[in-house]
């Protein structure tokens, strides 16, 4: 049976949780933006290797948070975390993940920010809590923004080439985009998406069995509708079973306008609770390796269901929108997701 997270576990408390994620989004989250090689990428280094520490992050590797490596003459920095599980000794770990560089010269709190701050929200609340037998790599990446997307230098590609330990992870949470209300619908700004289901058989059980927070609408939903659009791709090539959590672009994508003040922090604090009940269910359930990542599970009557749930009593008006009459096949799941990314640009 999986346990759902408990709210004294949260920290430093369920009702200080949004004020504490707004603190780290807005410690990073500058004017000048976080761009490697710039001056604010080397703040935000010293500030998130700090909060790392704070919250009990031991090396991963070695005897430093800090991982740096060079790709194509240039110096990049991995800052890569481990939070020690009951008896994680000997046990693959789970990983959650971020990137913390930004696309331009301005804050981009929704690109990352918001996402690094769930991050050291969940490790800290798994740290505190014990909440994990495994242990969990808290990995905030480097380079992850153009130029270096899907480049040998993206922090998560390094990582999983020449910074993972033999024994890998045992499956992925990564994040982007996770900090922002969807426009579209009025009622349904609460929207998550979560790819990487047909990863793993179990990831489905894992998935529905959650307690989903009452503020989010989650939506499954396949990865190949938006392909490797983050760090997550890392390790879906490498047959990992893994999550990507993302609320899609926004009107404020990858502009100067996507400031801290913009974002929904009390549904960063939900995105957190959920986080933590999907690596609870990813803990105790053992992901054999059987499958690869050309072998994909079927996984659309769960995203039916899901969606169904999600929608409720807007569902016939949802499905009107998108020019259908019924939601009961793939195909009808195909052509609502054109439907969402046309107006909700997932």
């Amino acid at each position: 049976m999986l346990t759902t997270v408990k709210e004294a576990l949260l920290v430093p408390s369920a009702k200080d949780l949004p004020q504490q994620l707004r603190r780290d989004v807005e410690s990073i989250c500058l004017p000048h933006g976080r761009r490697v090689g710039t001056r604010g990428h080397d703040d935000a280094e010293v500030v998130l290797l700090g909060r790392m520490q704070a919250i009990g992050c031991e090396p991963y590797d070695g005897n430093s948070i800090r991982m740096p490596f060079q790709c194509g003459g240039r110096d990049f920095v991995n800052l890569i975390g481990r939070i020690p599980g009951r008896t994680g000794v000997g046990k693959a770990p789970l990983l959650i993940g971020a990137h913390y560089d930004s696309a331009i010269d301005a804050p981009c709190a929704d690109d990352n920010g918001a996402a690094v701050a769930i991050a050291l929200a969940v490790g800290d609340a798994a740290a505190r809590g014990c909440l994990l037998e495994r242990d969990l790599v808290v990995a905030i990446f480097d380079s992850e923004e153009p130029p270096y997307f899907q480049s040998d230098a993206m922090g998560s590609n390094y990582f999983s080439e020449h910074q993972m330990k033999p024994e890998g992870v045992h499956g992925v949470i990564v994040m982007d985009l996770v900090g922002h209300d969807v426009p579209g619908l009025p009622g349904f700004e609460g929207l998550l998406f979560v790819l990487g289901a047909e990863s793993h058989p179990d990831l489905q059980n894992v998935l529905s069995h959650a307690h989903h927070p009452p503020g989010l609408k989650v939506v499954p939903t396949l990865n190949s509708y938006v392909g490797d659009m983050s760090d997550h791709g890392a390790f879906r090539k490498r047959g990992v079973p893994y999550f990507f959590l993302s609320c899609g672009h926004w009107e404020h994508y990858h502009m100067a306008s996507d400031t801290p003040d913009r974002l929904n922090y009390d549904k960063m604090a939900e995105i957190v609770r959920l986080n933590l009940n999907f690596l609870q269910g990813m803990d105790t359930h053992p992901l054999p390796r059987s499958y690869t990542k050309e072998t994909l599970c079927e996984t659309a009557q769960m995203e039916l269901e899901a969606m169904r749930a999600a929608f409720g009593p807007a569902l016939p008006q949802l499905l009107a929108m998108a020019g259908l009459k019924r939601l009961e096949s793939r195909a009808d799941l195909d052509r609502l997701v054109s439907a969402l990314q046309s107006g909700w640009r997932l």
